[in-house]
């Protein structure tokens, strides 16, 4: 026996049920162009601070930006300038890193480097640094694309893993870098994001 009000019941149901799928296909088509966009989009330096800014600026932007080192470079160049900041937010990308250094050549801002050291223990079967490292490469795979080079080398005594990955992003290089444990337990993932050099 039929009901009368059961056939409405169906059809707004089948309409309901239509309107989810393409609500659904809305949000996908969206996320693919907001995933294009962020694509395309280019790296212009870290957070605040502009590949070039100059040191006097840089301390005006972060005014905890202390001095730290001097790196000698190759040739006749003169030394970069590596400076740190004393309340330093260290996560980028979700990995908190140990420390974040800000490099200058010359007065211009053109780098930076971000280190994450862990050690291998008893129960350890994959370390944050190597965790951070595959997390990283990931997000920037799915970000950039493949990497415009990426290496792995075996290094020979107790068999230490290099794994090397960069991307190019208009005016900027990203370099994320795993160093695995030799003899001291000890490993390392270390981002790079640098201007990228002029030809």
């Amino acid at each position: 026996m039929m009901h009368p009000g059961k056939p409405g019941r169906v059809r707004t149901s089948i309409i309901g049920s239509l309107a989810m799928i393409g609500f659904v296909l809305l949000l996908g088509t969206v996320g693919l162009a907001q995933r294009t966009v962020q694509r395309g989009s280019g790296l212009e330096g870290f957070r605040e601070l502009r590949w070039g800014t100059s040191i006097e600026q840089s301390s005006r932007i972060y005014q905890d930006l202390s001095f730290e080192k001097f790196v000698i470079s190759e040739g006749k160049e003169e030394p970069r300038k590596v400076y740190v900041r004393k309340v330093e937010h260290g996560v980028i990308e979700n990995v908190t890193f140990d420390s974040i250094e800000y490099w200058f050549k010359g007065d211009h801002f053109y780098q930076i480097r971000a280190e994450l050291h862990s050690r291998i223990g008893p129960r350890t079967m994959v370390t944050r640094a190597e965790n951070a490292f595959d997390k990283m490469n990931g997000r920037l795979r799915n970000r950039y694309g493949d990497p415009s080079d990426h290496k792995v080398d075996y290094v020979t005594e107790f068999i230490v893993v290099v794994r090397e990955a960069t991307w190019i992003v208009d005016r900027s290089a990203i370099t994320v870098k795993y160093e695995g444990t030799g003899r001291t337990n000890e490993d390392l993932f270390t981002l790079t994001v640098q201007e990228k050099p002029k030809r």
